[in-house]
C-alpha cells in the first residue's frame, strides 16, 4: 500500500517538471538575441536594433543591445507558442495514458494571452529608457517586455499544479523582467532598494546591482530563470523515484 500511495503521489505531483523546463528554457535562449550578452554595452544615437540607443519596447527582453529586431520579434511571437504547444501535448499525453487529469488549459490559456498582449508592443510608444537614477521613474515601462508573458504562465502553472516553488519562481521572473526594464538599465535597482544597501544613508536615487554579474543580460537572465529550472529538475528526479 505505502509504494502504491508513493506511486500515485509521483504520478500526481509528476507533470509539472516538463512545462517548467520548457517555459525556463525560454529567457535562456533568448540570451542568443543580444549583441553582447556577456557585457553592458549601451551606445548612444541609433536604435536598439543595432547597437545603438535601447529604446522600449524591449522585444529581446531586457533593456540591452539586440542584434536584430526582427530577430527578436521572430524568436518570441515563435518560440513562445511552440513551449505552449509542447506544454499542452504533454499534459494531453499523461491523460490518455495515465489518467492524470489537471486543469492544464489555464497556464496555457495564460500563455496564449502574454502572445496576444505581445502583439500590442508593435502598438506601444517607443522612446529612450528612464535610468534608474533618474527622477522619471516609469512603472509602465516595465510592463513593455515579453519575459512578462512567460513569467505570469508560470506563475499560473504553479497554481494549477500546487506548487509554491514554482509559483515563487514564476514571480521572481516577472519582478526581475518588471525592475530591470523600468529603470531602463539591466541589474537596476529602485531608490529604495539602494537606500537599504547602503545602510540606510544617502539619498535613494537608484543604482546598479553588479553582484554575480546582474548588470549584463546572459548572467541576468540565467538568475532570472534559475529558480524555475531548479524546480522543474526536482520535480523530475522526483518523479522518477530518485528523491521522496
Amino acid at each position: 500500500m505505502n509504494k502504491l500511495k508513493a506511486r500515485s503521489r509521483r504520478l500526481a505531483d509528476g507533470g509539472a517538471w516538463l512545462p517548467a523546463l520548457a517555459l525556463a528554457a525560454l529567457p535562456l535562449s533568448s540570451i542568443v538575441l543580444y549583441q553582447h550578452p556577456f557585457s553592458s554595452v549601451i551606445n548612444s544615437g541609433g536604435d536598439a536594433g543595432g547597437g545603438g540607443l535601447v529604446q522600449f519596447p524591449y522585444w529581446a527582453g531586457l533593456p540591452e543591445t539586440q542584434r536584430a529586431s526582427l530577430a527578436s520579434y521572430a524568436f518570441w511571437l515563435v518560440a513562445a507558442p511552440l513551449a505552449f504547444v509542447l506544454v499542452a501535448q504533454w499534459y494531453r499525453y499523461r491523460e490518455h495514458h495515465h489518467g492524470i487529469r489537471v486543469p492544464w488549459r489555464v497556464p496555457i490559456a495564460a500563455g496564449t494571452v502574454g502572445i496576444f498582449c505581445l502583439l500590442a508592443l508593435f502598438a506601444a510608444p517607443t522612446g529612450e529608457p528612464a535610468r534608474a537614477w533618474a527622477a522619471s521613474f516609469s512603472w509602465w515601462q516595465g510592463l513593455l517586455t515579453p519575459l512578462l508573458s512567460i513569467a505570469i504562465a508560470a506563475i499560473v502553472l504553479g497554481l494549477v499544479e500546487r506548487s509554491i516553488a514554482i509559483t515563487v519562481s514564476g514571480a521572481w521572473m516577472a519582478t526581475l523582467a518588471w525592475q530591470f526594464c523600468a529603470t531602463g538599465q539591466v541589474g537596476g535597482l529602485l531608490g529604495w532598494q539602494t537606500w537599504i544597501l547602503g545602510g540606510g544613508s544617502g539619498p535613494a536615487l537608484g543604482g546598479q546591482l553588479t553582484l554575480l554579474g546582474m548588470d549584463r543580460p546572459a548572467p541576468a537572465l540565467m538568475m532570472m530563470a534559475l529558480p524555475l529550472a531548479l524546480s522543474g529538475l526536482y520535480r523530475a528526479a522526483r518523479s522518477r523515484g530518485h528523491l521522496t
